[in-house]
């Protein structure tokens, strides 16, 4: 261990926990919260897994979040393409559905840009 304790803080990103663990040498970190009480540990080996997520992965959790956003019809009619982690949506969508899933998709660690091709009705 070392003095004093590196930990990962809530609200810290993914690669910012993966950062501080690799800089620091750690095999693995505690995770603690807002009042410094432990809650947990990450291993360095799982943050730098989540940090190399490949456009498949990507694109299930996009279509997944597309289901949660605009249900399981909308799913099937709008087009998802992700390459080097640039997502393309593209067809049918209605207007709110439409914004609240390009934020979502937006506010994903892996995305790098999201292309707006939607169709708002």
């Amino acid at each position: 261990m070392t003095s004093p304790a590196i930990t990962v803080l809530p609200g810290m990103t993914v690669a910012e926990a993966a950062w501080l663990v690799a800089l620091s040498r750690l095999k693995r970190a505690p995770v603690t919260d807002h009042d410094g009480r432990l809650v947990g540990t990450v291993r360095r080996s799982a943050l730098l897994r989540a940090l190399i997520r490949d456009d498949a992965g990507i694109e299930r959790e996009v279509r997944h979040l597309l289901t949660v956003v605009a249900g399981a019809g909308a799913a099937h009619a709008v087009r998802v393409e992700v390459h080097g982690g640039v997502v393309g949506l593209s067809g049918p969508l209605a207007g709110d559905a439409a914004t609240g899933l390009l934020a979502e998709v937006a506010s994903m660690e892996d995305v790098v840009e999201v292309r707006d091709h939607l169709d708002r009705r």
